[in-house]
């Protein structure tokens, strides 16, 4: 599935790991602001659309990258 968007299984690994970081600023904020948490809602269906095209995560990112 990757490849029918043009991206490697490392690219798109390497998406994952940047949509769940931008997860994580969001969750910083607490849920304070109500559009901030709707952001929160689609990193977190963003994440799992990834994770399922992806699978697990990578322990580190050295080796992916050239």
């Amino acid at each position: 599935m990757a490849k029918a968007f043009g991206f490697s299984d490392d690219e798109l690994k390497l998406l994952l790991v940047a949509v769940r970081h931008m997860r994580r600023t969001f969750a910083k904020a607490g849920g304070r602001d109500a559009a901030l948490e709707n952001y929160a809602v689609l990193y977190d269906r963003l994440f799992e659309k990834l994770r399922g095209m992806t699978g697990s995560l990578p322990e580190t990112v050295e080796g992916l990258v050239e």
